[in-house]
């Protein structure tokens, strides 16, 4: 049976634990990078999310209501397809960070 390590990037704790100089001012409610770093992350793709699901509504109804014109259907066909690579790559972005999470054993996206 092999033990997996969680590793976290809790600097200004591990500097606290081995008493170097400037760490009290360290205290347990400081997530250290790693939080920062996820959090940040998290609220990236939510956001990137959000517009993607804005950019295939306005593309829809841009083709809805383009009466059969070329130029507006060409226009909302466009913005589809860009929604949707939009979406391909935000869930690469994902799975990349999720392997990154499994190999390292760090926490570097966190839904809550």
């Amino acid at each position: 049976m092999t033990k997996q390590i969680a590793l976290t990037l809790d600097i200004a704790g591990e500097a606290s634990k081995q008493g170097l100089q400037g760490a009290s001012m360290h205290s347990r409610s400081d997530g250290g990078f790693g939080v920062f770093f996820s959090n940040i992350m998290s609220v990236a793709m939510t956001v990137a999310a959000i517009l993607v699901l804005g950019f295939l509504v306005w593309g829809g109804i841009e083709w809805i209501t383009s009466a059969g014109e070329k130029g507006k259907v060409e226009s909302a066909r466009n913005k589809i397809s860009n929604a949707i690579t939009g979406l391909i790559i935000l869930a690469a972005t994902t799975a990349i960070f999720m392997l990154i999470q499994e190999f390292l054993g760090i926490d570097v996206l966190t839904f809550k």
